[in-house]
């Protein structure tokens, strides 16, 4: 009799189980590879093997709403991720700026969130009033500026660069544009709002770099999605999940926010 009870026993466990794995399977029918940065805080970063940051929280809430599952790779910058991108071994980009260009390669989603380009300086070189209000960004082309290889900075910036092709120095990191700064190699950089105001409330930047109130660029931010992963049915539902979770994104954001205001968002470098 007992071993009667046991082998029922097993039989309703394995059931269970299986019946776990066939929920699992059907929940994940599809697993998508993501590029993340290991060093971009506070948006993504890696501690140990597990990735942290805002925008890996938005794009997490988004896949498990849309049924989809994910793995990570990392690439040294975002122009290489790109090109590992069009070689099909990248499924998703996230923070991605739409350009007609990019469009050629790719799909993208609608906008999960918005992105800010500041322009941030050394605390020895103010901006005078007139070129911080000012209605373009023509001082810069007496200027050296550090931007980040790949990002997209708005059509005022791009006249900058083909004005003057030696004012920009392309940058594969925000701590590396920052580090030019601080010794005064450049007279600027354009950085991402949130990263900014990240690194500035952090040494070696917090003494020497400030933020500008001159914005160079501001625009949506999508998902870049491989074209051929997702029928057009999947990419509604895709897009579904970032409009229905929107609330939930905003809310994130803004507590992301209160935390860089606060000092408190820390990562292992």
């Amino acid at each position: 009799m007992q071993l009667g009870r046991d082998y029922l026993t097993f039989i309703f466990v394995s059931l269970l189980c299986l019946s776990a794995f066939s929920t699992a399977a059907q929940i994940c029918a599809q697993t998508v590879t993501v590029s993340a940065s290991d060093n971009w805080p506070p948006y993504s970063y890696r501690v140990d093997e597990q990735y942290h940051g805002l925008d890996i929280e938005i794009l997490e809430l988004v896949l498990k709403s849309a049924n989809l599952c994910w793995r990570y790779v990392s690439f040294p910058s975002s122009s290489r991720a790109f090109e590992e991108f069009k070689k099909g071994k990248v499924d998703v980009i996230f923070a991605a700026s739409f350009t007609q260009e990019r469009r050629r390669f790719s799909e993208f989603s609608l906008p999960y969130r918005d992105e800010v380009m500041q322009l941030f300086r050394h605390v020895d070189n103010p901006l005078s009033p007139q070129s911080a209000f000012a209605p373009t960004l023509s001082f810069l082309t007496k200027s050296i500026v550090a931007v980040n290889r790949g990002s997209v900075y708005g059509d005022a910036f791009s006249r900058i660069v083909q004005q003057c092709p030696d004012c920009v120095v392309d940058i594969n990191l925000a701590t590396e544009r920052f580090d030019l700064l601080v010794k005064k190699r450049v007279d600027y950089a354009v950085e991402d709002l949130f990263t900014g105001i990240y690194l500035i409330n952090r040494d070696p930047y917090k003494a020497h770099v400030r933020a500008s109130r001159l914005t160079v660029h501001k625009n949506p931010a999508h998902y870049m999605i491989r074209p051929g992963l997702f029928s057009e049915q999947q990419l509604q539902q895709f897009n579904l999940a970032i409009v229905r979770n929107q609330a939930a994104i905003d809310g994130l954001i803004d507590l992301h926010f209160q935390r860089l205001l606060s000092g408190s968002v820390q990562t292992k470098q």
